[in-house]
């Protein structure tokens, strides 16, 4: 049986989604229920079971998904080692981040690694932190970048930064004259903060509790430009990570100050599938991440094979 055949059952059962299964796979949504009926066939029994909103395994079906990943694993490996015998880094690397982590922060990491390898083929895109933990989990990306990462018993999480939290606001506020804010006087401003359901927002509201704040909130938006163009405005002040500001600040339009009394870091994770093997260009992504230094060149590891 075909390796691409066993890929696309694990694909089908770790995304929940034909057409998400067809995408990673660069095939029609009927090529895969073709292979998924053929395989049956060739069992000779039912693996799947199909529910409505969920694809479910038989027994037989757990068995079957269980060693087929094992084999497709082992596959990837050794299609790994033939590769970095080569000396050549290539092939498609996937990272979601969320929308707060520009390429200010990130910006650095990817030139280093792109200038090392040019014939990686990198795909960044920005989404919401549900949409990154669930891509993570399926496989269909390889890595994602979050604020506040929280435990997944299907995710591993990578320390990737810290950034600390400032209070924002425009130049035109009375409070663009000073440098620092005590952290007790933010409940007397209007504040434009992220919407209930990010991570970030959890980690300010139990700053609020801490703090024994009662934040008079105005606006909540789930996107950190949104809010940035609120408060530049002047439609209130906000508490965002420096770096996100950092720009603003140094032209002028937000004024970005420290907050008095107590120091509120938000972490950022790197997070990846546990179990997922990973290719020889993502896992130089990864050493770029977490260690901050340029990598060994594509044009370095030709020379030494």
């Amino acid at each position: 049986m075909l390796i691409q055949s066993l890929k696309i059952f694990c694909d089908l059962i770790d995304t929940q989604s034909f057409s998400k299964t067809a995408v990673l796979n660069g095939v029609t949504q009927s090529a895969v229920s073709q292979q998924i009926k053929s395989i049956e066939q060739r069992q000779g029994k039912p693996l799947l079971e199909r529910h409505k909103r969920k694809i479910g395994l038989t027994k037989e079906g757990e068995v079957f998904y269980k060693g087929a990943g094992d084999i497709v694993r082992r596959y990837d490996e050794m299609l790994q080692r033939v590769e970095a015998l080569d000396g050549v880094v290539s092939g498609t690397v996937r990272l979601s981040s969320i929308y707060s982590v520009g390429m200010r922060e990130l910006g650095p990491y990817l030139k280093t690694y792109l200038k090392a390898f040019p014939r990686v083929n990198f795909r960044l895109d920005y989404n919401h932190t549900p949409r990154i933990y669930d891509d993570v989990a399926s496989g269909e990306i390889d890595f994602g970048v979050v604020a506040f990462p929280r435990p997944h018993r299907n995710i591993k999480i990578i320390p990737f930064s810290e950034d600390n939290m400032v209070v924002a606001c425009p130049p035109a506020n009375p409070l663009s004259t000073q440098d620092r804010i005590a952290v007790n006087d933010i409940g007397d401003h209007p504040l434009i903060l992220f919407s209930q359901e990010t991570h970030t927002r959890h980690a300010l509201d139990g700053f609020f509790r801490k703090h024994r704040i009662q934040p008079n909130i105005v606006m909540e938006f789930d996107h950190i430009d949104t809010i940035k163009d609120a408060v530049e405005v002047d439609l209130g002040i906000s508490i965002l990570p420096e770096h996100s500001v950092d720009l603003e600040h140094r032209e002028g339009s937000l004024k970005a100050l420290t907050i008095d009394g107590d120091v509120l870091t938000r972490p950022l994770g790197i997070l990846h599938k546990r179990g997922r093997t990973l290719s020889v260009a993502a896992r130089k992504l990864l050493d770029v991440l977490t260690n901050g230094k340029a990598p060994v060149a594509e044009s370095h590891l030709q020379a030494a094979g």
